[in-house]
């Protein structure tokens, strides 16, 4: 058989399967003249593991049917009751996820210093791969840098390049291995609504400390508890730029008014700020933050450093910021996403005034030295008061830089006076304000219903949302008693997303995973790099935003992979195949989605069967509304602290998370290269098994 080659595309049998595929982002509807008969024993338990968890594994629905499904759903509302020991030992083989937040704070200052120190000795132009600028280095240069290196790090477990990845494997595995599947469901559907991205910057310091302390804690608590951890965690503080807004009115000791003079940016009221400056990359109007996106000036300027000695050392690159101070004051951007992604919701009833006084608020909620100590503390020549015992990295309240006026949110007065506890009042206000349980409600029956939710069914789940204070667990229990929950119109309606997918893949398969890493590279190429979505609104949980050709194909050579063991660090168990290719499809069939599926899905099996080398794959493409996750290494100046325009602009290959050169995605590419250009036809079993997975009831959950 001649080899495949690299740029071959899915042949007939696989295109038989696209045709059914492209309407999944077209829910089914019942009519009262097409009512599709209520659910069997098992087709209820399978819909359970599909919406409270990530799919079922081998021996599953016999285990549930023998316990009891209200047991289990009991049991899954109440994970703190499941032993779930076996993922966590798991998860030892990650060292970066226990790493406290100062010590990778430290980290990060060290191979920022680094990096600093190689772009110096290469006179400012850092080639696009470090290694290569290491290698240009003279030898006694190189192996200093090398010994720094060892005595930084320790060895390559605690690079902070590792900060991310250790944390996109561990949610894998989570989604894989979790006894306590609503647990990770819900920590997903969190993270996602209170979305911070992994390529701003130092969020990635403060990533793994979010998630462990800020969201899982409350995934399935109240509502409130959950809000208030994320205003306080520094990843949220440093994704919207919050840690920076400082009362426009700020007056040091010994000086009658601002401390830098010039134009006032903006006090909160209306009308004072820079117009059209207000929006997260939306283009809203109104009175924006001094530190938002896409000005010309740039907030905190770095530190000036002095002149160099002259001699062979090159002079320091340009640095275009320096130059150009800008005031502190308000900024706009946490506030708003507060209101409008948070909490009410876009038609939650507020006021750009509102957004105005909420960001007044918060003023002075900031960070202790989240570069370390690295970066000159701008106040302290003025005698400013901070806390030298904090962690750097930790949550810090600077209640010299708070606005300390009277405010009005929603039509409640917040006296003057108040300190932090003025930003408590609003947090309190807003988890219970009856905008935010319709908006919360809607979104919980989105994931777990439908993508057109029952509006019966949101308004009893917002009713309990406000009867409990926000209860999470209480609205979950609402939903899931609900007659629409287990309607047959409803079954197999929602599309997966890809990490649904693919942990919904490996569970199905049974799959023994030792490396995880190719697995999260194949997330990136189906468009959904781990932790990497860039806008606050956070990856959509509809099908629109997943289904078109090259996303389903990119799934179906993934299922390929899986099924063929051409995955690295995956194993699957033996399993016998038979000389009667029929025979072998109804029992995998049986094995993986219950036993129906489509004639067209049928058919293309069959022809499988008929003729065993016309199934290829293709090379993998990035969707390019979704970029790969990239890491902003623009460690010179504090403009990288504040976000960019969106959509942000594809970076050039060589960094640490641009499209098909991070480690992941690389090693996932070449797995399916070399599935391409095999020689010999994969074994039947495997392309069945294959195309059973890739097909469109596998992907409907």
């Amino acid at each position: 058989m001649p080899r495949f080659s690299r740029a071959l595309s899915l042949a007939l049998a696989g295109m038989l399967l696209l045709s059914p595929l492209m309407p999944l982002s077209a829910a089914p509807r019942s009519t009262e003249t097409t009512r599709p008969p209520a659910l069997t024993e098992d087709q209820r338990i399978l819909h359970v593991l599909n919406r409270l968890g990530y799919g079922p594994r081998p021996g599953e629905v016999e285990h549930i049917r023998r316990l009891g499904l209200r047991q289990y759903i009991a049991q899954q509302l109440h994970p703190e009751t499941i032993d779930d020991s076996a993922v966590e030992a798991r998860l030892r083989r990650l060292p970066m996820l226990e790493t406290p937040t100062a010590e990778l704070v430290r980290l990060e200052a060290e191979a920022r210093q680094m990096r600093q120190e190689v772009l110096r000795r290469q006179g400012g132009n850092l080639p696009e791969n470090p290694g290569e600028a290491l290698a240009k280095l003279p030898p006694e240069e190189r192996r200093q840098m090398m010994e720094r290196y060892r005595a930084a790090f320790g060895d390559e477990k605690r690079n902070p390049r590792r900060m991310v990845s250790d944390l996109q494997q561990a949610k894998l595995l989570r989604a894989v291995y979790s006894e306590r599947q609503l647990q990770e469901v819900m920590t997903d559907f969190w993270f996602n609504h209170f979305n911070v991205f992994a390529g701003k910057n130092l969020v990635r310091v403060f990533l793994s400390e979010y998630e462990r302390d800020a969201i899982r804690p409350h995934a399935l608590g109240r509502f409130e508890d959950l809000l208030r951890a994320t205003a306080h965690s520094p990843a949220m503080l440093f994704y919207l730029d919050n840690w920076q807004s400082v009362t426009p009115d700020l007056k040091l000791p010994g000086r009658e008014r601002r401390p830098f003079g010039g134009m006032r940016p903006g006090n909160g009221q209306p009308g004072q700020g820079f117009p059209g400056q207000g929006g997260f990359g939306r283009r809203r109007p109104g009175q924006g933050g001094i530190f938002n996106r896409g000005g010309a000036q740039r907030p905190f300027p770095p530190p000036m450093r002095p002149p160099r000695e002259t001699g062979t050392q090159p002079a320091s690159p340009p640095n275009p910021g320096v130059a150009q101070r800008r005031q502190p004051g308000i900024n706009e951007n946490y506030a708003r996403e507060l209101l409008e992604l948070h909490t009410l919701g876009v038609d939650g009833g507020y006021t750009q005034k509102d957004v105005q006084e909420v960001a007044r608020c918060f003023t002075g909620w900031s960070i202790h030295q989240p570069f370390g100590g690295q970066r000159r503390d701008r106040f302290a020549r003025f005698g400013m008061p901070d806390a030298a015992d904090v962690p750097p990295g930790s949550f810090i309240y600077r209640n010299w830089a708070h606005d300390q006026g009277e405010k009005v949110v929603l039509g409640v007065k917040i006296p003057a006076g108040g300190g932090k506890r003025d930003g408590d009042m609003v947090l309190t206000l807003l988890a219970r304000h009856p905008s935010t349980a319709r908006f919360i409600a809607t979104k919980l029956c989105r994931r777990f219903v439908a993508d057109e939710p029952p509006a019966g069914l949101v308004a009893r789940v917002a009713a309990t949302f406000e009867r409990t204070q926000g209860d999470i667990r209480a609205c979950l229990q609402t939903l899931f008693e609900s007659p629409e929950f287990f309607d047959p119109a409803v079954y197999q309606a929602k599309v997966k997303t890809p990490l649904e997918f693919v942990a919904s893949t490996l569970r199905a398969a049974g799959a023994e995973i030792t490396d995880a890493q190719v697995l999260t590279g194949a997330l990136a190429r189906m468009g959904m790099p781990l932790y990497g979505c860039q806008p606050p609104t956070g990856y959509k949980d509809v099908a629109e935003a997943w289904v078109n050709t090259g996303a389903l194909l990119n799934r179906l050579n993934f299922a390929l992979a899986v099924a063929s063991g051409n995955l690295p660090g995956v194993r699957l168990p033996a399993t016998a195949s038979g000389d009667d290719g029929r025979a072998l499809i109804e029992t995998l069939l049986a094995r993986y989605v219950g036993g129906s599926v489509s004639e067209t899905t049928h058919r293309a099996l069959e022809d499988i069967v008929g003729d065993r080398t016309r199934l290829k794959v293709r090379t993998p493409t990035t969707p390019d509304n979704n970029p790969a996750l990239e890491e902003d290494e623009d460690a010179e100046d504090d403009d990288a602290s504040t976000m960019p325009a969106m959509p942000r602009p594809r970076r050039t290959p060589g960094k640490a998370f641009a499209p098909g050169v991070n480690p992941a995605m690389r090693r996932y590419d070449l797995a399916l290269e070399a599935l391409a250009q095999a020689d010999t036809p994969l074994p039947l079993t495997a392309q069945l098994t294959g195309l059973i997975l890739g097909s469109p009831e596998f992907q409907r959950r």
